[in-house]
């Protein structure tokens, strides 16, 4: 995912648990609605959520993968949605 999208992702925290890959994008993007059902992903956020970025106490480890910038924080929902779709499809596994 993160070669795919290249230079138009924004941050991503990675998590050492089933290394895990946390992409932030505009709240409730509906870009990314249909991803809900997918068992590859999950979806969380709303008004009264919090997000634990790196540095906060945790059980696992949780690091900047892709560090934020000014320039480069919020990865569009759009694109994220468009290369999941190529890179992690719902049939035919991992590639």
């Amino acid at each position: 995912m993160l070669t795919a999208l290249g230079e138009a992702g924004g941050a991503v925290i990675q998590e050492d648990v089933e290394e895990r890959l946390t992409w932030l994008v505009e709240p409730d993007a509906v870009a990314v609605w249909h991803l809900r059902d997918h068992p590859e992903v999950t979806l969380a956020g709303d008004d009264d959520s919090y997000l634990f970025v790196p540095g906060m106490a945790r059980d696992h480890t949780v690091w900047w993968r892709v560090a934020p910038a000014s320039d480069r924080l919020i990865t569009s929902a759009e694109l994220l949605a468009d290369v999941f779709a190529v890179v992690r499809p719902r049939t035919g596994g991992r590639p």
